[in-house]
C-alpha cells in the first residue's frame, strides 16, 4: 500500500545547499488551507497568487493577523479557491494561492470584506513592506502520478494505474482529513 511521506533533503544534500552563495536554510512555521475546490491538485490552478509582507512593529503585526484571519475563513468558501501556502522565513511572510481562474481571484479580492481590510492595511501602515502579484497560468504539462507497482504513469486524476490497474494516490483527491495524518494518512485506497 503506498504511503505519501515526507523526506527532508539528506545531510550531504543539506551541506551542499548551504555552501551555495545566497542560499539560507532556515527554521519555518507553515500554514496551509484548503478551500472547497481543495480536491483538485495545481493541475486546476488557472491563476496564481503571491503575498509577501514584512514587519518591523509587533503592533503592526497583530493588526495584520487580526484582519487577516477573519478572510481566511471566508477563503474556506471562497467559489474557485483551491488552496494557499504560507510560510515564514528569515524575516518575511510568503503566501502563495491557488485558484481555479483569475476571475474567482479578482472577485475575492473585490469583496466588501477584503476592500476593507485592503484599505486598513494601507491606511494603518502595519507592514514595512508589502507586495501582492497574481499571475494567470499560460502552461502547464498537467500532474502526472507514478505507480509504485510498475513502470506505469497517468495524469491527474486518476484512481487507477491504466497499466496494472494498481490504486494510484492522489494526496489531493484523498481529502484534508488524511492529508492531517493520523492512522491509515494518505494510503491509497
Amino acid at each position: 500500500m503506498t504511503t505519501v511521506q515526507f523526506f527532508p533533503p539528506h545531510a550531504e544534500a543539506m551541506a551542499a545547499m548551504e555552501a551555495i552563495p545566497a542560499m539560507t536554510v532556515a527554521p519555518t512555521m507553515f500554514i496551509t488551507q484548503e478551500g472547497p475546490e481543495g480536491a483538485i491538485g495545481p493541475e486546476g490552478a488557472g491563476a496564481i497568487l503571491l503575498l509577501q509582507a514584512t514587519f518591523t512593529k509587533e503592533e503592526g503585526a497583530r493588526h495584520f493577523w487580526d484582519a487577516a484571519v477573519p478572510l481566511m475563513n471566508q477563503l474556506a468558501e471562497a467559489p474557485g479557491f483551491l488552496r494557499r501556502y504560507s510560510f515564514f522565513a528569515n524575516d518575511s511572510i510568503t503566501l502563495l494561492a491557488f485558484w481555479r481562474t483569475i476571475e474567482d481571484a479578482r472577485r475575492f479580492a473585490a469583496s466588501a470584506d477584503h476592500r476593507q481590510a485592503s484599505r486598513a492595511l494601507f491606511t494603518g501602515r502595519w507592514q514595512q513592506s508589502h507586495f501582492s502579484g497574481l499571475w494567470e497560468l499560460h502552461s502547464s504539462h498537467g500532474r502526472v502520478l507514478f505507480c509504485e507497482e510498475c513502470d506505469g504513469m497517468a495524469r491527474a486524476p486518476v484512481t487507477r494505474c491504466p497499466k496494472c490497474d494498481a490504486a494510484l494516490l492522489d494526496v489531493f483527491s484523498a481529502g484534508a482529513a488524511d492529508r492531517a495524518g493520523g492512522e491509515g494518512s494518505a494510503d491509497a485506497r
